[in-house]
């Protein structure tokens, strides 16, 4: 059998140690023969891979609340934060202020303004990625339980290859972002539901909806 697939084995099990094993995964992790890397690169696919619907809300820097909410049949998401809500379908990218709501044309990449307080999952998907293909970084494991949900936390440094060289994510076994901390932003799981409501992925009401779709 290929050794990075005894890895993958190991470090599976790994993950699901209880919340009680503190750093021991990591030292568990090393003594399998599993690296710093494949454990970065396995918080990373938990992430990247589509789980349940769900409606997380966040603390952001500040001690604003902001949520975020998924569903799968269609693939959307919707960003709700102070002063604005982004929502991504299969039909459009349409981004409001409490007055005015912009649709664009579709596409699986979005980028929310830095007054959100929020970091989306493909950007803290790539920084893992970046971190695992990195020579030499420094991570420490735990733990943890936000919102009641179990979650695997990384704190990484001496990245040479992503955008940031440090930064905290903590990912729950459902594979929902429960925390990050790094350039500014500083998330935190609040409350969690495993239900995504239709008006979440709707106008604001009292909003002019201006559509700049190409077709």
């Amino acid at each position: 059998m290929p050794a990075s697939r005894v890895n993958r084995r190991a470090l599976a099990a790994i993950l699901l140690i209880g919340v009680s094993s503190g750093c021991g995964g990591l030292d568990q992790a090393n003594a399998a023969g599993v690296t710093p890397g494949d454990l970065v690169s396995e918080v990373a696919t938990r992430l990247a891979t589509p789980g349940p619907a769900y409606t997380a809300t966040y603390r952001v820097a500040g001690g604003d609340t902001a949520h975020v909410t998924r569903s799968l049949t269609p693939d959307r998401t919707a960003y709700d934060y102070p002063g604005g809500r982004l929502i991504r379908t299969p039909a459009a990218v349409t981004s409001c202020t409490p007055d005015v709501c912009t649709a664009t044309d579709p596409g699986d990449a979005v980028t929310l303004p830095e007054t959100s307080g929020l970091v989306t999952d493909a950007r803290v998907v790539a920084l893992l990625e970046a971190a695992a293909l990195d020579s030499y970084p420094e991570v420490t494991q735990r733990d943890t339980t936000l919102a009641g949900r179990n979650a695997t936390c990384l704190a990484i440094t001496g990245v040479e290859r992503a955008e940031m060289s440090s930064f905290d994510v903590c990912v729950t076994v459902e594979g929902t972002l429960a925390g990050f901390r790094g350039d500014g932003i500083d998330v935190v799981l609040t409350e969690y539901a495993p239900t995504a409501e239709e008006r979440d992925f709707t106008v604001p009401p009292g909003a002019r909806l201006v559509d700049r779709r190409s077709k």
